[in-house]
């Protein structure tokens, strides 16, 4: 079974514009070796730019990679829409070491602790990047399923299990998330030489977060009704709020993928 994916081709980011051309990738696609002195910091400097492939249902640039020990992914993600759900709700990395596309393991970041800001906030304060910085300092949990050895449930950014993760906006303001899984738990090993099935999916926003934003939209045309009335100028309705873009909040994104082992640097 073939796997559509889209390849970023020629420059990557001018002024937050992307460029992109559709491929078919084939099974055999091997994953990359891991860069040397990699680190899990959510910065994402050590890999090469762009990131290997795109997925336009996801809106998310994406590089899964390995080494002798681990699995890694790191994801960029340029699109306001999948950007405010994968703060708001994590998006959900799963492996499948069969190549089937069913879930056997999954790691879920970022989750927010208890101290995050609420997102109940003004539209234009959730699109400032102080706002959006605030989020991820507050991301302190993953949450695991099957992973063999490790128990499910949730689980401290800073953990014994030596799974490492880390998520930050980077200079044109796009989310950055980093994930490092041993290999041992995800039933993998350097010599696996048989496509490996992947799933990335972007998590909706929950209740709370949704009535939130509802209300702020039932708010927000009552105030244009309201100026229609007096004869004034209705204040418009802000991007993200309206339209399709709104609609996709509540709603997962997920594409499977499938990739091989890197050997060898």
């Amino acid at each position: 079974m073939k796997f559509n994916r889209s390849i970023l081709a020629g420059t990557a980011v001018v002024a937050g514009l992307l460029f992109s051309v559709a491929v078919k990738a084939q099974d055999e696609d091997p994953n990359k070796w891991a860069p040397a002195g990699l680190k899990i910091d959510g910065k994402a400097n050590e890999w090469p730019k762009p990131l290997t492939f795109y997925n336009n249902d996801a809106k998310l640039f994406y590089t899964i990679a390995n080494d002798s020990n681990n699995l890694y992914v790191v994801i960029n993600v340029p699109d306001q829409v999948s950007k405010m759900k994968i703060m708001r709700a994590g998006f959900t990395f799963s492996v499948n070491p069969t190549g089937k596309k069913k879930i056997v393991s999954s790691v879920t970041f970022p989750l927010l602790g208890e101290a995050a800001p609420e997102v109940v906030e003004s539209q234009n304060q959730r699109n400032s990047v102080e706002w959006q910085r605030s989020i991820l300092q507050n991301a302190k949990q993953i949450s695991v399923e099957g992973l063999t050895g490790v128990p499910d449930g949730i689980l401290p950014v800073k953990n014994d299990k030596q799974i490492e993760s880390a998520a930050s906006l980077d200079e044109q303001g796009n989310l950055v998330c980093e994930i490092a899984i041993p290999l041992q738990y995800l039933g993998l090993a350097i010599n696996n030489d048989k496509p490996i099935a992947y799933r990335f999916k972007v998590n909706p926003l929950n209740r709370d977060d949704r009535k939130a934003k509802e209300k702020e939209v039932k708010d927000r045309i009552a105030a244009m009704q309201a100026a229609e009335k007096e004869g004034k100028t209705p204040p418009p309705m802000p991007a993200g709020l309206s339209g399709p873009g709104m609609e996709n909040l509540f709603y997962p994104k997920d594409f499977w993928t499938r990739q091989i082992m890197a050997t060898h640097k």
